[in-house]
């Protein structure tokens, strides 16, 4: 059985060219439970879409964090 997944919109700073979304997309999906996530520099906005029982919003700041970025939880 599938589960279902929800979507966090996340605001993120420090994000300078489309290389800067890509590693962000790419650390980000490396965690536990990120079912895929989509950055986009124009806008300062990531959505992540995650198994809300293994990703909560604090692992996703986290990991974005760790890239180098600061990010901040807009909706679930």
């Amino acid at each position: 059985m599938a589960r279902s997944t929800v979507t966090y919109t996340l605001t993120v700073q420090g994000m300078h060219c489309a290389s800067c979304g890509m590693l962000i997309d790419e650390t980000v999906e490396k965690v536990d439970g990120v079912v895929s996530s989509t950055t986009s520099v124009r806008t300062g906005m990531a959505k992540v879409a995650v198994d809300p029982g293994r990703c909560s919003p604090a692992d996703v700041v986290a990991a974005i964090g760790d890239a180098g970025y600061t990010a901040r939880l807009e909706r679930p």
